[in-house]
């Protein structure tokens, strides 16, 4: 008779990654999202087994796993934690509760294989059957110290490409498809995404949605770099809507690709110290983020308009650059404070003659632009990548001259 294992998580990614490891061996998946539906599933099928994930909605792991071990009829269910949580005194407190085991998330399939052998008598020996038909992820490691890099792509001068040209300072994980794609952002470790939009059956947004979703501590789409075709603006817009604004463009060289991870780099650096200062950098541009009303980001940025960043936009002008872009959110400039200080900080950057283009990504925002004499001259763009070409061609046509 088949054994049963019950998986409960709340990332349908890591319950399809367990199911893809452990059905070769005859097992019965069973699935559920939350503790709430693993009691009552349980209950019905009294599996062999419950993988139960630490951080969840409606019914952690932890309160689970109390009601697990209360009630009669399940208490006998060996539980497996699926965790981020390797704090010494967490791991005693669930292993008093009648833990069987945990697996530290990130888990590679010999630490889950050797995990679940003892109680489940999945195979003989140790390490488990080599796996069969995964495929498609590889690992360039240089230096154990320096950050990892997860390459996606279909294309494999692509993923050369990127080894050649990142492979001194990071490792490189490269994945070939969408599907190993998956499986890697799962089961790996990484600092950094590199990824293809546009990937025959799995897109690289399923993939980023997996990331974001797969149960990592704190991921982070601001480690993202998205490639594409410069002129794939679907695409483009698309990945700027959940927040992506590192683009590597194909074809590109060496300089394009190092310079894409140094846009994350600095950005993370910013997101770790957020005093540090507010416009970042893409190249010789300088961009302001004026951050939609709901943002946790909107007071600081709106309390900072008279002073700091005023200082900062002085500070960038005496280093000789003379390329802004500021992106107005939605309701940014909704309350009467802030209008003030907004148009009083574009007339300091019209006295310090710099060349100024203004994101507006929803039609509310530039509606609220074009009500000031201030700002309804100054060019106004759909998208940061529009502003940043419109710079570009700008550039282009001053050296044709």
């Amino acid at each position: 008779m088949s054994k049963k294992v019950l998986t409960v998580d709340d990332s349908k990614t890591l319950r399809m990654i367990i199911g893809k490891h452990l059905t070769p061996f005859g097992v019965q998946m069973i699935e559920a999202e939350n503790g709430e539906q693993c009691l009552s599933i349980a209950r019905q099928n009294a599996p062999d087994l419950i993988l139960l994930d630490y951080n969840m909605p409606v019914m952690d792991g932890y309160h689970t796993l109390i009601e697990l071990k209360t009630d009669p009829a399940l208490k006998s269910i060996p539980v497996i934690m699926l965790t981020t949580e390797t704090v010494k005194e967490t791991v005693i407190k669930l292993l008093k509760l009648g833990l069987r085991d945990y697996i530290a998330k990130p888990f590679s399939r010999e630490v889950l294989l050797e995990k679940l052998n003892p109680i489940l008598d999945l195979y003989d020996g140790k390490g488990g059957p080599p796996e069969k038909n995964i495929g498609g992820i590889q690992e360039f490691i240089t230096n154990a110290e320096n950050p990892t890099i997860l390459a996606a792509d279909d294309k494999s001068n692509i993923l050369e490409m990127l080894k050649e040209y990142l492979g001194s300072q990071f490792n490189i994980i490269s994945a070939d498809s969408g599907h190993a794609a998956l499986n890697a952002v799962v089961l790996k470790k990484f600092d950094y995404l590199v990824l293809d939009l546009s990937m025959p059956e799995v897109n690289g947004f399923k993939v980023l949605e997996a990331y974001l979703r797969n149960g990592k501590k704190e991921p982070n789409v601001s480690k993202v770099v998205a490639m594409t075709l410069r002129t794939a603006q679907e695409d483009i817009d698309r990945a700027m809507g959940v927040g992506i604004n590192s683009f590597l463009y194909k074809p590109f060289r060496r300089e394009d690709a190092v310079n894409s991870i140094d846009c994350v780099m600095s950005q993370q650096k910013k997101e770790e110290a957020p005093n540090q200062g507010y416009l970042h950098a893409r190249g010789k541009v300088r961009i302001l983020e004026c951050p939609p009303e709901r943002s946790p980001k909107f007071k600081a940025v709106a309390g900072a308009l008279k002073l700091e960043i005023v200082q900062e936009i002085n500070d960038m002008a005496e280093e000789g650059l003379s390329e802004l872009i500021i992106k107005v959110g939605n309701g940014f400039l909704s309350d009467p404070g802030v209008k003030r200080r907004f148009v009083s900080l574009i007339e300091h950057i019209l006295h310090l003659s710099l060349n100024l283009r203004i994101v507006a990504d929803s039609q509310e925002a530039q509606d609220e632009l074009k009500q000031f004499a201030e700002t309804a001259s100054i060019p106004t763009e759909s998208s940061l990548d529009s502003a940043m070409r419109a710079f570009e061609q700008a550039e282009s046509k001053m050296a044709v001259t």
